[in-house]
C-alpha cells in the first residue's frame, strides 16, 4: 500500500465518523496555527474554503500524524521524567536510612565505652577488655600477684614484685580512672588504635613532669612506698659503684672511635636517686609495667662535676681532640720500640680546668723518664747462655743504651702539637748493638773474656769463635781487672803504658812499651801484649795471682797482634768471672 493511501485510512478530524451506533463527533483537538488562520479566513466564500481544504488534506494528514507523533512522545517523557523522580526519592530515603544506623551504632559506642575498657586494656597486667570497673576489679583483685614494674634503661635494670599478702592495687579505682579516660565520643578512633596494639594500656601523661606530686590513688593502703624507694635507692646505688661522677680524660676517650666523646664521657655519671625514684612513683601511679629512664633524658643523671653541661662537655672533648692527632713509632738504631698516638696522649691530658683541657709537660717528662729506664741498659745486669753452653751473668760497664729522657720528652711534645705521624729516633748518648728485653744480652759480637778461666774468645754475630787466647788479668785486690760490659774504645797499635806517680818518688809507677793498645774501660784498662811476662804464665789459669797486671789484659804478643788486626772499634768486651 502506498503512503497516501496510508494516510487515507486517518479520519479527517473535519469529517464526521460513522458508525454503526450513529454519526459521532470527532475528538476535540487542540487547534494549529493553519487552523487559526482559517478561522480568521471565515469570511471567505464556501467553494474557495472547499478548493483550500482539498488543496491542504495530504499536508493535513501529516500534520496529524507528526500530532499524534508529538503527543505520544510527550507522554514518554512525562513518564521518565515521572520515574526518575521515584528513583531519588528512593535513593534518598535508603542515605537516611544508612545515616540513622550509623548515628544509632555511635551513640551505642559512646554510651558503651563511657562504662568499659577498650580492647587490650591491662591494669597490673591484668587484661580488663570491655570490663566495667566492677568486673575489672574482680579481674585485678583475683590476679594482682602477677603484676612487675621494670624499671630500665642505660644498662640499669631493677624489677618491683610487690610481696605483700593483700593486694597493692585498687582495681575498682583503678578501672574507673582508666575508664574515665577513654574519650567515649571518639571511641571509633580509639577502638581502632586499642585492637592496633598502639593505645597505652594505663593511664599515663605524655610528657614526664618530674615536679607534679605522685597520685598514688590507685594502689591500696597494702603498698609500702618507704620500701619501695629504699630497695630502688640501692639498686641506684649499686649502679653508680666505680662511677667518679667527674669529667676525667680516661673516661671520655673511646677507643674504637679514636677520640674523646660526650658518649664516653657520660659513662662516668651517676644516676639520680631523687629523679629516677620520682620516675618510677609516677609510672607505678598509673600501674604501668614497664619504666624506661631514658625517657627522662638528662634528668637521669647527676650533672659530671655537678656544673658542667652536654655543651660544655662537647667543647672540652673538641679542645682535648686537637691533642690526638700525633701518631709516631719510637725507634732505637732503627728498631721500633713503642708507639705513641691518641690512647698514649689521654694520658697527659689536663682537665683541671675541665672546660679548657691543657698538655701536661711535667707528666710527659715523667713518661719519658721512665721509658728512658725501661730501655737503659748500661751498668746493668745480663744474663746470657756462652755458645759453649755456660750460663753467665755480668753488671757494670759502659756498654749499652743510654736515652737522654729531656731530650725524648721535648721531641714527643713537638710530636704532639704538630700532629706528626711517622718515626722518631729516640735520641740516646750510648748505644748498644740491638734492643732486647732488660737483662738480656745487647750485643752482637763480642770478646768473651773469662777471668775465672783466663781465657778470652772473640765470637762473631752467629757465636763462632773468631779468635782465643790465654791470658793474664790483673793482679787481686786494688788492680783486679774490672767486671762489667764494655767496648773496644781505640786499636790504633802502639803505645806507652804510664802508670800512677809515686807520691814518694814522682815518678810514674811504670812506663811499659806496648805494640798492641786495645782499650776498653776509657783510655785506663785495655787488652795488650805483653812481652815482658813469662810465656809459662800464660798457661796458667792462676799465675795472675802473683804476676798479675795492674787491671789490665795481657797477651802473648803474637795473639795480641792476631786480635789487632781483626777487631774494630766499638766491638763488646765482656769481662765476667
Amino acid at each position: 500500500m502506498s503512503q497516501i493511501d496510508r494516510s487515507q485510512l486517518i479520519p479527517d478530524p473535519q469529517q464526521p465518523s460513522r458508525h454503526a451506533g450513529g454519526v459521532q463527533s470527532p475528538h476535540p483537538i487542540a487547534p494549529n496555527h493553519s487552523r487559526q488562520r482559517g478561522a480568521s479566513n471565515a469570511s471567505q466564500r464556501p467553494g474557495q474554503q472547499h478548493q483550500q481544504h482539498q488543496r491542504r488534506q495530504p499536508h493535513d494528514v501529516n500534520s496529524n500524524t507528526r500530532r499524534q507523533a508529538t503527543s505520544h512522545s510527550r507522554a514518554n517523557r512525562n513518564n521518565t521524567q515521572k520515574s526518575g523522580g521515584s528513583n531519588k526519592l528512593g535513593g534518598k530515603t535508603t542515605l537516611f536510612v544508612v545515616l540513622g544506623l550509623v548515628a544509632i551504632v555511635y551513640i551505642v559506642g559512646v554510651v558503651a565505652f563511657s562504662q568499659v575498657a577498650y580492647p587490650n586494656t591491662t591494669i597490673a597486667g591484668v587484661d580488663i577488655s570491655f570490663s566495667n570497673a566492677s568486673s575489672a576489679a574482680t579481674k585485678v583483685n583475683s590476679a594482682w600477684k602477677h603484676y612487675k614494674l621494670t624499671v630500665s634503661g642505660d644498662d640499669f635494670s631493677w624489677t618491683y614484685q610487690p610481696k605483700s599478702d593483700e593486694p597493692i592495687v585498687d582495681g575498682e579505682t583503678a578501672a574507673k580512672e582508666i575508664i574515665s579516660h577513654n574519650e567515649a565520643f571518639m571511641w571509633p578512633a580509639r577502638l581502632v588504635e586499642s585492637l592496633s596494639g598502639k593505645a597505652k594500656t594505663t593511664v599515663a601523661n605524655n610528657e614526664v613532669n618530674l615536679d607534679q606530686d605522685v597520685d598514688l590513688s590507685m594502689l591500696s593502703n597494702a603498698f609500702d612506698q618507704k620500701q619501695f624507694e629504699e630497695d630502688l635507692g640501692a639498686a641506684i646505688d649499686a649502679f653508680n659503684e666505680g662511677r667518679s661522677g667527674t669529667f676525667e680524660a680516661s673516661s671520655s676517650y673511646d677507643e674504637q672511635a679514636g677520640k674523646f666523646t660526650v658518649e664516653k664521657a657520660r659513662s662516668n655519671e651517676k644516676l639520680s636517686r631523687k629523679h629516677v625514684i620520682k620516675y618510677a612513683e609516677l609510672e607505678l601511679a598509673t600501674l604501668a609495667e614497664t619504666v624506661d629512664i631514658t625517657k627522662i633524658g638528662n634528668d637521669a643523671y647527676e650533672p659530671l662535676n655537678g656544673t658542667l653541661t652536654n655543651d660544655q662537655i662537647q667543647a672540652a672533648c673538641d679542645a682535648a681532640n686537637n691533642f690526638l692527632g700525633v701518631n709516631v713509632s719510637l725507634k732505637l738504631n732503627g728498631d721500633e720500640v713503642g708507639k705513641v698516638d691518641g690512647s698514649s696522649v689521654l694520658q697527659w691530658i689536663s682537665f683541671a680546668d675541665a672546660a679548657n683541657p691543657t698538655l701536661d709537660t711535667s707528666q710527659i717528662s715523667s713518661w719519658a723518664a721512665e721509658l728512658a729506664n725501661s730501655f737503659n741498659t748500661v751498668g746493668t745486669t745480663r744474663w746470657w747462655t756462652r755458645a759453649d753452653g755456660k750460663e753467665c751473668a755480668v753488671e757494670g760497664g759502659d756498654f749499652g743504651w743510654s736515652i737522654d729522657s729531656k731530650t725524648l720528652a721535648k721531641q714527643v711534645e713537638e710530636a704532639i702539637n704538630n700532629k706528626q705521624t711517622g718515626d722518631i729516633e729516640i735520641s740516646y748518648s750510648k748505644k748498644a748493638d740491638t734492643f732486647t728485653a732488660k737483662g738480656e744480652p745487647d750485643w752482637k759480637a763480642y770478646i768473651d773474656v773469662d777471668l775465672s778461666e783466663q781465657y778470652a774468645r772473640y765470637y762473631d754475630e752467629n757465636g763462632a769463635i773468631v779468635w782465643e787466647a790465654h791470658f793474664i788479668s790483673g793482679l787481686p785486690g786494688e788492680h783486679a781487672t774490672p767486671e762489667g760490659v764494655w767496648q773496644i774504645n781505640s786499636n790504633s797499635g802502639g803505645t806507652t803504658l804510664i802508670g800512677k806517680k809515686d807520691p814518694e818518688t814522682g815518678k810514674p809507677e811504670y812506663e811499659s812499651k806496648v805494640d798492641y793498645w786495645m782499650p776498653f774501660e776509657g783510655n785506663m784498662v785495655g787488652l795488650h801484649d805483653a812481652s815482658w811476662q813469662n810465656d809459662a804464665s800464660f798457661d796458667n789459669p792462676n799465675s795472675y795471682k802473683w804476676c798479675g797486671s795492674h787491671g789490665c789484659i795481657n797477651l802473648r804478643p803474637s795473639d795480641a797482634k792476631a786480635l789487632h788486626e781483626c777487631i774494630k772499634v766499638g766491638l763488646c768486651v765482656v769481662v765476667h768471672s
